[in-house]
């Protein structure tokens, strides 16, 4: 299961949550009455993504961010993400409902406090941090987790518009809770967020919590902060340190990173292979362009077409075009004589279906009356 796409009304209220009760609210993932539309919807079997680099790439667009883009690895090796000169990357996986979290020491690494503090060492500025209070912005607090990290004019830094630059200044004095307050009540956040949203009139009103048989995913992210790599996860209670302070300068962010990915991988069962990482990088249109590569830029732009198609396919309701060409194949059956074969034929598969079903172990509970 994947969580699912909804949007909110205006006006509607965000519900927040006590850091004590964090984990709890991560919900079961088929049930999408939520003021945040969830990203993990795109997430289908075998975590294949379905244009989710082309989403977060426009999404940041929207909020005003100048020149960055997202792209897709495909293997976990620190050549293939230097190739990208990534900013940051984006992990996602399947969230461990049963795991038992430490609150004084993460798996891996190191709670880092002081990063928050504003005493921070020459030239250093105490990372953005802000913790999770809604369950379905993850995906957005991730890859705002960097933005608002990288934020500057210097070399490698990022234009993140005035937009967020604001939303930035006005946190900045902000313990981590009311950074998230102000992240989940931000209008233009929210209102951007959702309008990449799946259109789907079929909506629950009923929420669970989930349990270790739910699949549940969560996006968190990695970046080189003041030469330190940290980990980024708003239901964590501070900033992760992966390694010494200082010693992951941008320059060897990917030999840094992909390591502490791999160790996290290697914490799942090795049938586990649902995980899928986004670099963030600059316009690879820029790039191309600099160095004068045709079929680069021309490639790139063809990237771009598509994940345009993709997004606007996915805010587009079907279900009254899907009525008519059905109103329209039941009416041509009819005339031709063949509706009663047509449908009991239908009636077999649907059978057949819910027998192999059954058969894997999976249930058929689920499938449509077929009496």
């Amino acid at each position: 299961m994947s969580a699912g796409w909804n949007t909110i009304e205006s006006g509607q209220s965000f519900p927040t949550t006590p850091p004590s009760t964090r984990r709890a609210v991560l919900t079961c993932a088929t049930h999408r009455r939520r003021p945040f539309a969830s990203h993990s919807h795109l997430v289908e079997e075998g975590t294949h993504i379905d244009g989710i680099q082309g989403v977060f790439t426009f999404l940041i667009e929207s909020l005003g961010v100048k020149n960055v883009q997202f792209d897709e690895l495909i293997s976990l090796d620190p050549e293939s993400l230097q190739q990208l000169n990534p900013i940051g990357v984006i992990f996602l996986f399947k969230y461990p409902t049963g795991e038992q979290q430490q609150k004084d020491k993460p798996l891996d690494g190191e709670f880092d406090y002081s990063a928050l503090s504003e005493q921070q060492p020459e030239d250093g500025e105490p990372v953005w941090f802000a913790a999770q209070t809604i369950q379905n912005a993850c995906g957005t607090q991730a890859l705002l987790s960097v933005l608002l990290n990288q934020d500057g004019a210097g070399d490698g830094k990022i234009n993140i518009g005035p937009n967020l630059k604001d939303f930035k200044d006005f946190t900045s004095a902000f313990p981590s809770e009311l950074r998230g307050e102000a992240l989940s009540n931000s209008d233009l956040i929210r209102d951007v967020h959702n309008s990449f949203a799946r259109s789907s009139p079929f909506v629950s009103d009923e929420t669970r919590l989930a349990t270790e048989d739910d699949d549940v995913y969560h996006f968190i992210a990695y970046t080189s902060i003041n030469s330190t790599l940290y980990e980024l996860d708003g239901l964590q209670p501070a900033p992760i340190r992966h390694g010494d302070a200082g010693a992951c300068p941008a320059e060897i962010f990917a030999d840094a990173v992909v390591p502490v990915l791999q160790r996290r991988i290697e914490r799942y069962p090795q049938t586990e292979i649902r995980f899928n990482l986004l670099a963030m990088c600059e316009d690879l249109r820029l790039k191309a362009r600099e160095v004068g590569d045709e079929e680069m830029l021309a490639r790139e732009e063809q990237k771009r077409r598509e994940w345009r198609w993709e997004n606007a396919l996915r805010r587009h309701n079907f279900v009254g075009f899907i009525g008519e060409v059905m109103k329209g194949v039941t009416a041509a059956k009819l005339k031709e004589g063949s509706y009663g074969t047509w449908v009991e034929e239908a009636r077999a598969a649907t059978r057949k279906r819910v027998e192999e079903r059954q058969k894997k172990g999976q249930g058929g509970e689920d499938e449509m009356d077929i009496s």
